[in-house]
């Protein structure tokens, strides 16, 4: 699989490239036989007086004759911590490959501590002297 520098698939290429199993040809000639079968119990079942059979039915005629309806979906993310976000995400993230592989937390033991900015910036950089020249 060659992708290009954004992560897609390269004109071309595949992720499958051997593409979806083919139907095995005896299955396939069974299911053609039961094809006028099938049809005529859809109707049967529209004709019929269960209600939930009736619109099941309907839509498996609709679905098969005008495709089924697209679905959509529209997500709004406001955040303000974005740090905080960020550690519970890591944090949901632990607790579930904890959970699935039942591996022992790591605890790592930390202390916060303020560092005051110098009164004037360094000017040496590993051990170099810079120079105004």
């Amino acid at each position: 699989m060659t992708r290009t520098p954004e992560g897609r698939f390269a004109p071309g290429h595949s992720g499958n490239p051997l593409g979806r199993a083919k139907t095995p040809a005896h299955i396939k000639a069974m299911l053609e036989g039961l094809t006028e079968k099938a049809v005529l119990a859809l109707g049967e079942a529209l004709d019929g007086n269960d209600p939930k059979l009736k619109l099941t039915a309907a839509q498996e005629v609709l679905n098969r004759a005008l495709g089924k309806p697209h679905t959509s979906a529209s997500i709004d993310v406001t955040q303000n911590n974005i740090p905080a976000a960020h550690l519970a995400a890591l944090t949901q993230l632990a607790l579930t490959q904890r959970a699935l592989t039942g591996a022992v937390p790591i605890t790592i033991e930390a202390e916060s501590v303020r560092v005051e900015p110098a009164e004037a910036p360094s000017r040496a950089i590993r051990g170099l002297e810079l120079r105004d020249e």
